[in-house]
């Protein structure tokens, strides 16, 4: 009994010691029979067998000390838990981290930083004869004694294709001619913007950068010459529509600043993708359906469906003229029903990024808008006023899914030509001329006012604003 309360007195003091106070789950914790070391196993849950070769999990821990095992299968716990979090929300296993990271973490391996290509202290002399002394190492495992006492005699340039390519990058930072090529800067841009998680952004800036790369090759961005950048832009427009071409264009031209700037690539910095002339811009674009008052009186007098969330979103846009993205951001505590003007407040949030500074603003509920936020507020279940689109783990919201979601609901009422909830929008403008409202007011329900008025979201303005909605429906 007492060596039994040492052994766990003496684990719980490793425990401590190593990864601080916390409990541990042994049941994961496995050793087999025949052998001394242990093991983590574990049952891999049946939602995501399909990752894994077998339905369960079995990693040595090399240890044959208990208390020391038991302390790496908590770190191998935690480490399979990220992997079954990440699988769950449509993410690969693990993490990747750049080409750039890996060169980085190999630098490490020798305390080296790109810094220490210009340091001159003697902990970065030392780090750097250590770097070189490993290139020489392995140039001489991979050459012929003759091979490489020629290439010493000769003093030949450095056999790069001897190293690996993390090697070859390392040196290059070391030695300060390490560049990028188009194709490693998406992963390092949204490595700076923190939105390596963010599937839509990443498609954005892959499409762009595979793009450039099937009719430009793949270069340093100051490599690429305005010819390039004018077969980019007539080949594109051949198949695209010219503003697609622009914002892949600007897409191109934001991660070669940030990315340059940031990781102080100066040649790069000077790159062409700039003052963009793109023929006829515009001149293809179709005009986007507006809703007629037949269709805005059938969506008003739809049925509920079995997902109110869906009917409320189609209703908040209708009478407000929101972004899909505006409001599945929205907060219940945004939201001030009982106010002398019902009315809600949109700002940026820590799941909802705003499209411009002046999209922020203060919305009066009416009509079809005032029916639903109540409806949704009295049925509360969450923070938000549309939890089912909003992704609190990654913080942000679903507004793809919600549009495609709206659109599927519109069109089971309107036909298949029917317009898409960004319509509403657009139908909103033309609703408010009609009813003779001041462009600066439609320009503030908008989010499109550059100039903040001085009565902004004050309780008169808020008045006037309801009344030309109001007039609307």
């Amino acid at each position: 009994m007492y060596t039994q309360m040492y052994t766990h007195w003496s684990l719980k003091v490793i425990m401590q010691a190593l990864f601080g106070l916390y409990t541990i789950s042994m049941k994961y914790l496995f050793k087999r029979s025949n052998r001394n070391t242990y093991y983590y196993k574990r049952r891999v849950p049946k939602d995501l067998q399909s990752h894994y070769p077998k339905p369960f999990i079995e990693i040595s821990l090399k240890k044959n000390d208990k208390s020391i095992a038991a302390a790496l299968c908590e770190i191998q716990h935690k480490k399979i838990e990220k992997e079954f979090s990440r699988l769950r929300q449509g993410l690969p296993k693990e993490q990747v981290i750049s080409d750039y990271q890996k060169t980085l973490n190999k630098l490490n391996e020798y305390n080296l930083s790109p810094q220490d290509s210009v340091n001159r202290n003697n902990d970065a002399e030392l780090a750097r004869d250590r770097f070189y002394e490993s290139i020489d190492d392995t140039i001489y495992e991979r050459t012929t004694p003759e091979e490489y006492t020629a290439l010493q005699a000769n003093h030949t340039a450095l056999p790069l294709h001897l190293l690996s390519t993390q090697q070859r990058d390392a040196l290059a930072i070391i030695q300060g001619t390490f560049r990028l090529s188009a194709s490693q800067y998406p992963s390092e841009y949204l490595r700076l913007l923190g939105k390596t998680e963010n599937k839509k952004v990443t498609a954005e800036c892959d499409r762009a950068i595979a793009s450039l790369i099937q009719y430009c090759g793949d270069k340093a961005p100051a490599d690429y010459t305005r010819s390039d950048i004018n077969t980019f832009i007539n080949e594109s427009c051949q198949i695209k529509k010219t503003s697609t071409v622009l914002r892949q264009l600007k897409s191109l031209s934001a991660m070669f600043n940030r990315v340059s700037l940031e990781m102080d690539f100066t040649e790069d910095q000077q790159h062409s993708f700039k003052n963009f002339n793109i023929p006829n811009l515009g001149h293809d674009s179709e005009d986007r359906k507006e809703f007629n008052s037949q269709q805005i009186d059938q969506i008003r007098g739809m049925a509920a469906s079995r997902t109110p969330e869906i009917d409320h979103l189609i209703h908040l846009m209708l009478d407000t003229g929101m972004r899909i993205k505006e409001c599945v951001g929205l907060k219940i505590e945004d939201i001030k029903i009982d106010a002398d003007t019902p009315h809600l407040f949109l700002y940026r949030n820590n799941v909802r990024d705003l499209k411009t500074k002046s999209s922020r603003r203060v919305i009066p509920l009416v009509g079809s808008a005032l029916l639903a936020m109540k409806k949704a507020k009295a049925a509360q279940l969450n923070e938000f006023v549309f939890p089912r689109y909003v992704d609190k783990a990654q913080s942000q919201v679903r507004n793809t899914s919600a549009d495609a979601a709206c659109n599927k609901r519109l069109r089971s009422i309107l036909g298949s030509e029917s317009p898409t909830c960004h319509s509403f929008r657009h139908s909103l403008q033309t609703r408010l001329r009609n009813v003779e409202c001041p462009k600066d007011i439609r320009d503030e329900l908008g989010g499109w006012a550059k100039d903040i008025s001085d009565k902004y979201g004050s309780p008169s303005d808020l008045k006037v604003k309801a009344k030309y909605l109001e007039l609307t429906l």
